[in-house]
């Protein structure tokens, strides 16, 4: 009997000894449909931008906003056309549990099967204002003799 204690009572210890992952160690992968910057957007999208602060501020376009007004912004954002681009950017030490919830929330409530849902940073390439043959554009190209 002491020892099945003493079993329970380590598995117990070791399972509340959980270590929160945050955005820079790794939160697995983006959810099905997302796209990121290098992926490119089209040239008649609109943009806005999530940012998540490490404290779980956020910010819509620089702006911040409560979590209700970000739930009312992305439900407005999903009725326009031209379809609208919604990329969140997290701060590194984002905890894993956030990223999870705020992918699930954009998720939910934008279509992403239509490139509306994205991720991360850089510069954004264009799709289609190039072309024939239409392929990604990148605004600031190195040109061989800068290299």
């Amino acid at each position: 009997m002491n020892k099945i204690g003493l079993l329970l009572s380590v598995m117990m210890f070791l399972g509340g000894c959980h270590h929160q992952t945050t955005y820079a160690e790794g939160c697995g992968r983006l959810p099905a449909n997302w796209i990121t910057p290098r992926d490119g957007r089209g040239v008649m999208s609109l943009m806005s931008v999530i940012a998540v602060r490490a404290d779980g501020s956020l910010q819509w376009n620089g702006i911040g906003v409560s979590d209700a007004t970000l739930k009312d912004y992305l439900k407005e954002t999903a009725t326009l056309n031209p379809v609208s681009v919604v990329q969140i950017k997290f701060a590194p030490d984002v905890d894993c549990d956030e990223v999870a919830r705020l992918r699930r929330l954009v998720s939910d409530t934008l279509d992403c099967k239509f490139g509306q849902c994205a991720e991360g940073s850089g510069k954004w390439w264009r799709i289609g204002d190039v072309g024939p043959p239409f392929k990604a554009y990148d605004p600031q190209p190195v040109v061989p003799h800068e290299q």
